[in-house]
């Protein structure tokens, strides 16, 4: 989609996650990177990531440490019914 919209991007290019709180331990890191690579999709399916990075970054908002850890336990329930579903 971007191509379509003339960006050119490579395996060099970065995208920086500025203003984003980082986790408050040392164990959530995964969660955290998940959470907001799953926000960065949800906003290209809507056309607004290029928006964001074009204006300087991603919503802070999407790092606040209460919603990451609501993401956490979201991703850490459904595990756990996965697991019990299989068994």
């Amino acid at each position: 989609m971007w191509l379509e919209r003339g960006v050119e991007l490579d395996m060099k290019t970065t995208i920086v996650a500025t203003g984003i709180t980082e986790q408050a331990n040392n164990f959530d890191c995964g969660v955290h990177v998940l959470y907001i690579i799953t926000k960065m999709i949800e906003a290209e399916k809507n056309r607004k990531l290029l928006e964001y990075l074009e204006k300087g970054g991603l919503p802070i908002e999407w790092g606040t440490t209460e919603i990451v850890a609501n993401y956490h336990q979201e991703v850490r329930d459904l595990f756990i019914s996965l697991v019990e579903s299989d068994t």
